[in-house]
């Protein structure tokens, strides 16, 4: 078995914090929204390459108003480019957050596999030394596999011994 990799606890006052941090965060937010899919499709969409394009028109109108059409605002237009600046820079810590918590969920949950394979393998010997409780063990173990239960040696499907034994 490889090293253990992490060992940490999160104190549930602490997870209660971070999950009120979150929620604070999202409440300083007020305007957020979570759009439906046929709404997300319908809507104009800037990609990197008219980043630029948003930028620079935004500076060129400050100078050249008269070519902003009357019904659009340079005061909301304003507001719009720099609610995009932000929210990117937030975004992008939110990104590097979320992250570093994918990267640690899978490397604590590839552990606790392991472990878990581990001893099974291990309940698996000492039933077939004769440990009744290993034998319980064993028995109830393999129904938590895809395919519900043990099976035959001939059909080498997961939770198999041999495929427990990779």
């Amino acid at each position: 078995m490889s090293v253990n990799k992490i060992s940490a606890e999160v104190p549930q006052e602490t997870e209660n914090n971070v999950i009120q941090l979150i929620k604070d965060a999202e409440a300083q937010l007020p305007f957020l929204r979570d759009l439906p899919s046929e709404e997300r499709i319908r809507l104009a969409k800037l990609s990197r390459r008219y980043v630029d394009f948003v930028d620079k028109s935004h500076i060129l109108v400050q100078t050249h108003p008269q070519y902003l059409v009357s019904y659009l605002s340079l005061e909301e237009f304003t507001k719009d480019v720099n609610l995009k600046n932000c929210l990117h820079r937030i975004y992008a810590q939110l990104i590097s957050f979320t992250e570093k918590l994918k990267g640690t969920i899978l490397l604590v949950e590839s552990e606790a596999y392991q472990t878990s394979r581990l001893f099974y393998k291990s309940a698996q010997a000492a039933a077939k030394e004769g440990a009744e409780d290993a034998e319980l063990i064993v028995k109830t173990l393999p129904y938590h596999f895809k395919d519900r239960g043990p099976k035959s040696p001939a059909t080498n499907n997961e939770g198999t011994e041999s495929n427990l034994q990779k």
